[in-house]
């Protein structure tokens, strides 16, 4: 799989990246900015998130109203991640199971052990987590995804040497 683009300001880093940065940047700056404000549909939590999360995107200059969707879904995941490991930690992670067997008569006999079952909250849990890095990555907020943000197109890309 090839490499990212490396998207920087850093005066050490190579001066095509920084300047596909500027081209990016230039090319984004009559984008609306991204809205401060969490929309009114999203939970308590998602818009803590939410609040948190805006600042540092719009400090990148490069996130804008259009991006708006992806960082909702990204708020919504990390609340599921939090409401799912709330779950885990109320329930564990398994739970035993019993079956009380019944006699051919009909008498009921002592409950006994059948093995584990895994609570639901785990999947979800998991699954959670692995869209919240992927959506982090989508926005640059993963330590790789921050170096490395959107392919510009070819004709962008002449004399550059990656």
């Amino acid at each position: 799989m090839p490499r990212k683009n490396k998207i920087t300001t850093d005066k050490h880093a190579r001066k095509y990246q920084r300047d596909r940065t500027k081209k990016l940047e230039r090319a984004t700056s009559d984008w609306e900015p991204l809205q401060t404000t969490p929309p009114r549909y999203l939970s308590k939590t998602a818009k803590a998130v939410y609040r948190h999360l805006v600042p540092v995107l719009q400090q990148s200059k490069i996130i804008k109203e259009p991006d708006h969707a992806v960082v909702e879904a990204l708020c919504i995941q990390i609340e599921m991640l939090r409401r799912s490991y709330d779950e885990i930690q109320k329930h564990g992670i398994q739970e035993a199971i019993y079956q009380t067997p019944i006699s051919p008569t009909g008498e009921m006999g002592k409950p006994e052990f059948t093995g584990f079952k895994k609570n639901p909250a785990v999947n979800t849990l998991s699954d959670a987590t692995q869209k919240i890095k992927q959506l982090s990555s989508e926005l640059g907020l993963t330590p790789q995804s921050r170096a490395t943000l959107l392919n510009l197109t070819k004709a962008d890309d002449e004399g550059d040497p990656m």
